[in-house]
């Protein structure tokens, strides 16, 4: 960024009970996603907009820019479950001078959209004073930068949280709520509250491990990319639905990590492949599908069972796993399977997870849609993944969660 780069104001207005979110003058409803992953390819479907957790730099700032993205830069508040001890005020007092000082340099670059300060902090605290932190670099924001609204960031839309917020947090211009298999709620569980703001949708997608089946053993049965796609396309007409008060959304996970499983909420797999949904987001934003859709798979069966019988085998045992193809030339596509034990570092609110190391098995195979291997010697819970590669660098997602006794 030049010395001489000037901010993009933005600022919040209502017309005829309807908020709308103006940059440079215009309205900008927010067509986004969670994650840094790719921007090029962010901004070529359709994207106006990125989120970050706490990661922003000028470097960031200045690739963003220079593809027409703005960038909702966030704070990351430190959490109580973490170990932070907000009855300390040396360190309180830290963090909050610590994030006023990336406010001053960053408040005049032109990609910045908004403030996001905390995300999430509520998950298992018990002190309220995080709430007056966050309050503290609201006020110092608004104070130092006219140009940018602020928000703080909530899982869900519970009453209280919400009404801790109203009472403890006046600088804060915008409520973002994180929400999956809830987000039909969301809307009339913010008017319950009492919120006269308008928000934002902050993370979207799939169904989260906590809202699908388990086996009987806890292992969380995972929709595979098809189902994904689905669910996000009957979820964006509930964002666009509500323009009296939602000013737009940013879909989650533009990347990958480890969360519960190696694909769970990723919109690309560890090596980059697009799933489906990518090519939902670019439908949803530019009002085109590409031209290479991702293969679908459907049906994905294990010894002639589906997830949810919860499949119990012994050590050794021959195992058969089919799955229909039902959008792919099966000539063209690449398939690849990996076994892996259950994620025991399962973990809240989206911390960080240590992916478990796949296991060799001796696999073979009479069709390509159809795999035949032994069950592990070592007793446990196992997760046979499915990935389906292709045109495109696009890729078709399963899994099947078994145990071996």
């Amino acid at each position: 960024m030049t010395a001489c780069a000037t901010p993009v104001p933005v600022e919040i207005v209502e017309s005829h009970g309807q908020h709308i979110l103006l940059r440079d003058g215009q309205p900008y409803f927010i067509k986004g996603a969670g994650g840094s992953h790719d921007l090029e390819l962010l901004a070529e479907i359709g994207a106006n907009s990125l989120r970050t957790w706490g990661d922003a730099d000028t470097a960031l700032l200045d690739r963003a820019h220079a593809l027409g993205l703005s960038v909702c830069v966030g704070f990351w508040v430190d959490h109580e479950r973490h170990g932070f001890d907000y009855s300390d005020d040396a360190v309180v007092a830290a963090q909050i001078e610590r994030h006023c000082r990336v406010i001053d340099r960053l408040k005049d670059h032109p990609a910045v959209l908004m403030w996001a300060i905390g995300n999430e902090v509520e998950l298992e605290y018990t002190n309220t004073r995080v709430w007056d932190v966050i309050e503290a670099i609201a006020a110092y924001a608004k104070k130092e930068d006219p140009n940018h609204p602020t928000m703080t960031v909530i899982a869900q839309a519970p009453k209280y949280v919400i009404e801790e917020i109203q009472k403890r947090c006046p600088s804060i211009d915008i409520l973002g709520v994180n929400s999956y298999g809830g987000i039909a709620i969301i809307s009339d569980d913010i008017k319950a509250a009492g919120w006269q703001r308008p928000y934002i949708i902050t993370e979207w997608g799939n169904d989260g491990g906590w809202e699908t089946l388990k086996t009987t053993w806890g292992a969380e049965i995972e929709p595979n990319s098809a189902e994904k796609a689905a669910q996000r396309a009957a979820r964006y007409s509930l964002i666009t639905g509500d323009r009296e008060k939602c000013l737009g959304s940013y879909a989650f996970h533009w990347g990958w990590k480890q969360e519960t499983t190696p694909t769970w909420f990723n919109l690309f797999t560890e090596d980059g492949r697009h799933t489906e949904s990518v090519g939902l987001l670019q439908y949803f934003w530019s009002g085109s599908f590409p031209d290479e859709l991702a293969p679908r798979v459907a049906n994905l069966t294990l010894n002639g069972k589906r997830p949810e019988h919860s499949l119990r085998v012994t050590s050794g045992q021959k195992m058969e796993a089919d799955f229909a193809l039902i959008r792919g030339d099966i000539s063209s596509v690449g398939i690849h399977w990996d076994l892996t034990p259950e994620s025991t570092d399962k973990q809240l609110g989206g911390d960080r997870e240590k992916r478990p190391e796949p296991v060799h098995f001796d696999a073979d195979s009479n069709h390509p849609t159809h795999l035949e291997f032994t069950a592990p010697e070592e007793p446990g819970a196992y997760r046979l993944d499915l990935y389906v590669e292709g045109e495109g660098n696009t890729v078709a997602t399963d899994n099947f969660p078994f145990y071996v006794e």
